[in-house]
Formats: structure tokens, C-alpha cells, sequence
């Protein structure tokens, strides 16, 4: 035991400075984006006699995310540092070099040391991991992957040791919990360990059925606090270019995203903060990009049958990018997003664990040269990950930098220039509020929200002339919506059109939308003609 520790302990302390040195550049970021409204603002973060109400709380103030265990943790790091956004970001630092070695563990109860030691360098410096590291909110993705990974490599080790006792059934279900409570994707634990078991081990599985028994039963109990909490085990409200689709519509359309998927898993030179139509498109996109990838899941199909009888890691790599992918695909349910690059934390660890297979299956017998060759190779591609990863994690210094990058390395997604004008309002800068809502207007036309935002702006620079046409847009698009009616309202008002006024609280009113009502009264009846 002594020898393995040290042969081993220089490994894991290459990789956890490996993993630093990427992502120290994110020490110095500021609280941006998400981190504002999740943190800064969130008054439950700001003192430790909060922490009861953040477990009956929900995430944000408005949907239905339940993260409680990701919220603690911002709150004990308040406590610890207050405003200084260094020590969360330290924090994330130290979280992704936990996930590291854990990925390493992993890869070691999958591969040989070499292709383990390939699969965790990989994962140290993947730049897809930028998103979740450098912005704080990331957590969450951290903390949910630390818990999966656990769970697995852990079940790996005692399934191997024989039958796994109710003292570590219970340690698993409560690591499925943790992962849970800190963010949805921990969902899946379950059936990752499914797919340790399924790759690794061979029938007769009955002895491993009290296992699983409790992972669903922790599952039941996390959906059950949830409901108590949230009164929905539903995810959050679906985004505007999801909304309204049914699954076989939402399959058919992801098939263009799955090229995206594998781009960013195993060649993310281009990154940017937001995806999305038109660029991006579930009903939009061309024929191409679903038959493109088909082609890359029939592959993948492919690939998973011979790895089954020939490479346990790459089948438990390919299953797993699946079965983590899965809760944000927007199959199950659709969700508030098409494609995010945080979500693609926990699906990184399959994809190391496939490319680290797939070489440990090449070079096996391959002549000396080759394997210096593809050694050489290895060490440009991680050294210029490494650097692509460090140069992106300064995009989250400041608001202003990353919104302004926001729309530039995403300058075809609606809402980078969405939220860029949500900023740029919120900051008084008017003038680039509504060139980015314009722009965000020009692209898609089927959110609410845009029309909303736009007419906001010009209604607070004093133009309700041009605001109505524009929130009256947003309210046939939502008709639940009340901040668009009320601006419209208020803009009508402006005009001196107070029929038309009264005639859009009193639909308001008939679309159950009560608060409308005083609206109504304090306008009087409508004039009865003479």
C-alpha cells in the first residue's frame, strides 16, 4: 500500500497543479452575469441565519430550480469573505481540482495508469470547463459533478470487493442526494452507476439490486422535497424557442444540436456564453445539421457495440456523455436552455474517459516511434488547451468585458444581445440598451421578453410613441406577461390615448388578470357615445 502511494501521489499533485494553473486566471474575476442575482443580490446568501430558509427556498426567486446545497455553499462563502468574489472564485479553483482527482480515481478503476493519468489531464485543462469554473454560479455544476463521480468510483471499488453492504448503500444514496441538491443533473447518478455496473461486472446483478433500490428511493425523496418546496417537480419555464414543442418535435430538432455536443466535448476551439435561434435553432435549422447528427449518434452507436466486447471504458465513456447529456436535452422535458457550455461538465467526463480508451486501444501494441509521436502530439493539444482554457477565463473579469464578448463570439444568438441589453439597461447606458435589443429584435421575433426589454428602453428615454407598437407585439406573444401590459398601459397613458389605455387593462382584466382591475376603476368607464 506505501509503494502505491507513492507512486501515485506525484501524479495527483501534477494534476492538481495542472488544473491551478488553468484556471488561476479566474482568481481575479469579478462577480459577473448569473453571480449577480444568484449572490450579490440574494439575501439568503448574506448571513448564516439564512440557512434553514434556503432549504425551503427555491434557486432563483421566479422558476422552479431547487439547489439548496449550491446555495449553502455561497453562503458560508459570504460568510467567509463577504463581497470579495476572490475567495468564491478560490473556491471553484479548489472544487475543480477536487474533480480532477476524482476523474482520475475514476479513470483508474477503468483503464490502465497511463490512459487514467491521459483521461485526468484532459479533464484538467478542457476548455468547455471555462463557463463552470470561471463564473461562480459554476458551482453548482462542480459540486453535482464531484458527488456523481464519487458515487461511481466508489461503487466500483466495493462492487469489486464483493457484495456492498447497507452501510455503503446508504453512503451512495446520500452522495446521489448531494449531487441532487446541488444541482438537477445529479438525476442521473443512478444510471451512471447503472453503467459502471453494466460495463464493468458481469451477470448475476441481483445482489447489486438493494443498491439500486435505494439510489431510486433517494431519488423519490429528492422530487418529493422538491415538490414540498417548489409544489412541482417540473424544470424550469422552458425558453421561447422550446415552448409549445412536443417530444417528437424536440427530438427531431436536437438532432441539429447534437453536432454541437460533440464539438464542444472533443474539439472546443470557439467558445461564447450564450446559445441559441437563430444560429442555433431546434425548428430553424438546416437539414444538414440533423442528418450530420444522426450520422454522429448512428457512430456513436457503432462504436458503443464494439467497445462493449472489446473497451469498458470507452462504452462507460460513450454511455455516460448520454445519460449526462440526457436531463438537459430537452427530451425529457423541455428546459430553459438549447445548449449551455457549463452543462458540459459532467458529459466532459465521458468524453475523456472515451478518448483515453480509444488511445490505450491504439497504441498498445504500436511501435516505439508511434508512441512517441502521439506522445508529442498529446503534450502541444494539452498545453494549447491549457492555454485556450486560461485566456477564456478572464472573458468573466468584469460585466462590461463579458457582455461585450458576449455578443461578439455570439453575435447570431438573440439572447447574448438580450441580456447584453439588460446590462447595458440596468448600468443607464440606454443608447447601447437599444441597439443590443434591437439587434436581439431583428434576430428572433417569437420572445415575449424582447419586446418587453426594447419597449422598456424607449419608453424610459421618453419615446412612447415607438414603445407601443412594440409591447403590444409582446402581449399577443404572452398574454399571461404583465410587465409588458403594464409599460403599455403607462405608455398609452403618456400619449394621452387613455381609451386605448382602458381598453388594455380591461382585456387584461378578461384574460384573469386581476390586478388589472384597479387599473380599470381608476380610469373610469369607457365615454358612452352621444
Amino acid at each position: 500500500m506505501t509503494l502505491d502511494v507513492r507512486r501515485r501521489w506525484p501524479v495527483g499533485l501534477t494534476l492538481g497543479l495542472l488544473t491551478a494553473v488553468t484556471a488561476a486566471p479566474s482568481l481575479y474575476n469579478r462577480f459577473v452575469y448569473d453571480d449577480v442575482p444568484a449572490i450579490v443580490e440574494n439575501t439568503l446568501v448574506h448571513s448564516l441565519s439564512a440557512a434553514p430558509a434556503i432549504w425551503t427556498s427555491g434557486y432563483w426567486p421566479i422558476g422552479l430550480l431547487y439547489r439548496p446545497l449550491t446555495i449553502q455553499l455561497f453562503n458560508l462563502e459570504w460568510v467567509l469573505g463577504g463581497e470579495r468574489s476572490r475567495v468564491f472564485h478560490g473556491v471553484s479553483i479548489l472544487l475543480a481540482i477536487l474533480t480532477t482527482l476524482l476523474v482520475w480515481r475514476l479513470a483508474s478503476r477503468l483503464l490502465p495508469p497511463l490512459g487514467a493519468g491521459i483521461a485526468a489531464a484532459l479533464f484538467a485543462v478542457h476548455p468547455v470547463h471555462v463557463e463552470a469554473i470561471a463564473n461562480i454560479v459554476g458551482q453548482s455544476e462542480l459540486l453535482a459533478a464531484i458527488f456523481a463521480v464519487l458515487a461511481v468510483e466508489r461503487y466500483l471499488v466495493w462492487r469489486k470487493q464483493g457484495a456492498i453492504g447497507l452501510g455503503r448503500r446508504l453512503i451512495l444514496a446520500g452522495f446521489t442526494l448531494l449531487a441532487i441538491f446541488s444541482k438537477e443533473t445529479g438525476y442521473a447518478v443512478p444510471l451512471l452507476i447503472g453503467i459502471a455496473e453494466l460495463c464493468r461486472f458481469r451477470p448475476p446483478r441481483r445482489a447489486v439490486l438493494p443498491v439500486f433500490f435505494l439510489q431510486f428511493a433517494a431519488v423519490a425523496v429528492a422530487l418529493l422535497i422538491r415538490l414540498g418546496v417548489l409544489g412541482s417537480v417540473a424544470g424550469e419555464v422552458p425558453s421561447a424557442s422550446v415552448a409549445g414543442l412536443g417530444i417528437g418535435a424536440r427530438a427531431v430538432g436536437m438532432l441539429a444540436i447534437v453536432p454541437e455536443w460533440a464539438r464542444l466535448l472533443f474539439w472546443p476551439v470557439h467558445l461564447q456564453g450564450e446559445y441559441g435561434p437563430p444560429a442555433l435553432s431546434l425548428i430553424q435549422s438546416a437539414l444538414g445539421y440533423r442528418l450530420l447528427g444522426a450520422a454522429i449518434l448512428i457512430g456513436g452507436l457503432a462504436l458503443l457495440a464494439w467497445s462493449l466486447r472489446r473497451n469498458t471504458a470507452v462504452a462507460a465513456g460513450l454511455l455516460w456523455m448520454v445519460v449526462a447529456i440526457l436531463p438537459v436535452a430537452n427530451l425529457l422535458a423541455p428546459t430553459g436552455i438549447i445548449l449551455a457550455e457549463r452543462t458540459m461538465f459532467l458529459p466532459s467526463v465521458g468524453a475523456v474517459l472515451v478518448v483515453a480508451g480509444l488511445l490505450d486501444s491504439l497504441l498498445v501494441r504500436a511501435p516505439l516511434r508511434t508512441r512517441r509521436l502521439v506522445a508529442a502530439v498529446g503534450i502541444l493539444l494539452l498545453t494549447a488547451a491549457a492555454v485556450r482554457s486560461a485566456t477564456r477565463a478572464t472573458v468573466w473579469r468584469t460585466q462590461s468585458i463579458f457582455f461585450a464578448r458576449l455578443v461578439e463570439d455570439a453575435p447570431r444568438t438573440y439572447r447574448a444581445h438580450y441580456v447584453a441589453s439588460l446590462f447595458y439597461y440596468g448600468e443607464k447606458r440606454y443608447p447601447e440598451a437599444e441597439r443590443e435589443a434591437r439587434a436581439a429584435l431583428a434576430l428572433y421575433q417569437r420572445d415575449a421578453h424582447v419586446h418587453e426589454q426594447l419597449g422598456q428602453v424607449l419608453r424610459t428615454i421618453g419615446r412612447c410613441g415607438e414603445a407601443i407598437p412594440v409591447l403590444a407585439e409582446g402581449v399577443r406573444l404572452s398574454p399571461q406577461e404583465t410587465t409588458a401590459r403594464s409599460r403599455l398601459i403607462e405608455c398609452l397613458l403618456a400619449t394621452g390615448d387613455t381609451a386605448a389605455a382602458r381598453t388594455a387593462a380591461a382585456a387584461a382584466v378578461r384574460a384573469g388578470l386581476n390586478e388589472f382591475a384597479a387599473t380599470v376603476r381608476r380610469l373610469g368607464p369607457a365615454p358612452q357615445p352621444r
